[in-house]
This record gives structure tokens, sequence and C-alpha cells, in this order.
């Protein structure tokens, strides 16, 4: 795979990171059923915390999308069943991420897609914060080697 990156810098200390991206249904439902493709350009929040990413019901509603199945999702207002759907997000002049199972979150207003774990994963994130403005940096595939700060200050130390 070709190496891509992605940087983007706040203005400030950010208490949460969105990117631009652009999401469509999967283009592998679209051949198979001669369904529309329909893109939006919309804003995802970089989170963690979440195991898969998720999108929200007023983006799956305006691209069409169709649900792929059903599934339980536990989130801070708990349990509740979700529908999925098959979804393609290119981050901005970076990869696409192609066949992503989504589960529905409901809409809010600042972003549509919550990116998870099953995305991050598949490269490499490092978020830092220096001269108070927070600077988010992704790459993909995976560099050659880990970044460890312990390692790195130790380094230091015996400068």
């Amino acid at each position: 795979m070709k190496y891509q990156a992605l940087t983007l810098k706040a203005p400030g200390i950010a208490r949460s990171i969105l990117i631009p991206l652009v999401a469509s249904q999967s283009k592998i439902l679209c051949e198979k059923f001669s369904i529309e493709k329909i893109e939006a350009d919309v804003l995802a929040l970089i989170d963690t915390g979440a195991t898969n990413t998720s999108i929200s019901k007023r983006l799956a509603e305006s691209l069409a999308l169709k649900v792929i199945e059903q599934c339980e999702v536990g989130a801070a207002g708990g349990v509740h069943i979700a529908n999925v759907y098959l979804i393609d997000v290119l981050l901005r002049n970076m990869v696409e991420f192609t066949n992503i199972r989504s589960a529905e979150f409901m809409t809010n207003e600042k972003f549509d897609i919550i990116i998870g774990m099953d995305i991050l994963t598949k490269g490499d994130l490092a978020i830092t914060n220096h001269d108070n403005r927070t600077v988010l940096s992704f790459r993909v595939p995976p560099d050659t080697s880990h970044i460890d700060f312990v390692e790195a200050g130790k380094r230091e130390s015996n400068l």
C-alpha cells in the first residue's frame, strides 16, 4: 500500500477532533444491486473509544443507504438496536476505506460519522499539543517502528 498521510492543526487545544471526509454507500453493494452511489462531504469525529465506525441516521437517510443487518449497540444511554450499513469512507487526500460495517447513531449537529478503531488501527495516529495547539497526524500504512515516549525520554535524559 502506498504511504499516505493527513495532518490537521487546530487553532488551540482541541477538546474533540473533527476531520473532513467523503462518505458513500459501499461500491460493492452499489454494483451488486445497481444502486446509484451518492457521496457526501461530512465531518467525522475521531473516537479512539469507539470500537467501530458509526454513521448518523441523518446521513444514512440522505445517502439512501440500504440496511444490511441490525445489531445491539452499547452506548452511554444503554444498549439499543441499531441499523447497520456497509459504507466507503474517503479521508481527504488519503486512502479510501471500503466496506466498513457502520452502525447507526442518533444524529449529532456537529458530525455525521464516528471514526472508530476499526479504521484507526489500519494506520498510525498521533495527537500532539505543543505551543497551545493540537495537531493530529494519521498515516497509512503503519510505520515500521512504534512511537515510544518512554524510550525517547530515556534517550533525551542520556544526552
